[in-house]
């Protein structure tokens, strides 16, 4: 009996400290998984707090540089033809309402901003067709999605380091004004994508394009359309020759004949 009993303490207080154990282990658990929670509601605060502020500073941008280009008027076939191009299906990403202008340029190049603007060159427009124009702009949308040109605002602000960028120093931009925001903005369309966020950029336009019934071999076509233009370029800038009217875009959008490849097996 005696024997029996000494057993039984024994095994209750080993399940005492194995329970003890657990418990200081689970606690451990809890309060890391605490730390992991306070960590990632702490970054999406910031990530909201930055968006916030990088819309508004896109917003002043904008307006810059539609004061400093010549704008298609309602009456153009250019506006007309984006107009319709856009409609209804192209207005909005993830909530946010997307605006576009024409600018009258012969240069091969369209722009988007954190705040939903989508500013399409003539020049561009005269080089796609319908379909192909509005793969590009899909593109865009895409870029817009990914948050790729509020972080390329963000390495500007942070002067080339967008990892140590935050919303005190975009709130700074704010400020800026005439030669100051021109500096910004030249800087800001000098940034180029990574070949990730242009895969990823991509595959959001393809996506989107299927969604909407229109043609995803436009988006294959445009491409090799800027593959051309983007070896052109490569040989010229090796011999001291012009480079092609899509230089700037190309320099923000390279690697055109790998994406186009890509796209292709989609």
């Amino acid at each position: 009996m005696t024997k029996k009993l000494f057993l039984t303490s024994a095994l209750i207080a080993a399940m005492c400290a194995l329970s003890l154990s657990a418990n200081a282990q689970f606690g451990k658990a809890l309060k890391k998984a605490g730390k992991s929670v306070t960590k990632a509601v702490g970054d999406v605060a910031g990530d909201m707090a930055s968006d916030m502020v990088a819309n508004k500073v896109s917003v002043k941008i904008v307006e810059f540089m539609d004061q400093n280009n010549t704008i298609a008027g309602e009456g153009t076939e250019y506006y007309t033809r984006l107009a319709n191009l856009v409609g209804t299906d192209y207005i909005t990403v993830d909530g946010l309402s997307l605006n576009y202008k024409v600018y009258e340029n012969p240069e091969v190049n369209i722009l988007a901003t954190a705040d939903g603007s989508i500013r399409v060159y003539t020049g561009m427009m005269d080089l796609l067709s319908d379909e192909e124009l509005l793969a590009v702009i899909s593109t865009q949308i895409g870029h817009i999605a990914n948050k790729d040109v509020r972080d390329a605002l963000l390495k500007v602000a942070s002067e080339d380091n967008a990892t140590k960028a935050g919303s005190a120093q975009l709130e700074k931009l704010l400020s800026f004004s005439g030669d100051k925001m021109g500096t910004i903005i030249n800087e800001l369309l000098q940034v180029p994508y990574t070949d990730e966020q242009n895969k990823k950029a991509d595959s959001f336009a393809f996506d989107l394009l299927s969604k909407k019934g229109t043609s995803t071999d436009a988006l294959v076509s445009a491409l090799e359309k800027f593959a051309e233009l983007e070896s052109a370029d490569q040989a010229a800038s090796e011999e001291d020759g012009e480079l092609s009217a899509a230089a700037k875009f190309i320099g923000v959008n390279s690697n055109n004949a790998l994406r186009a490849s890509i796209i292709s097996y989609k």
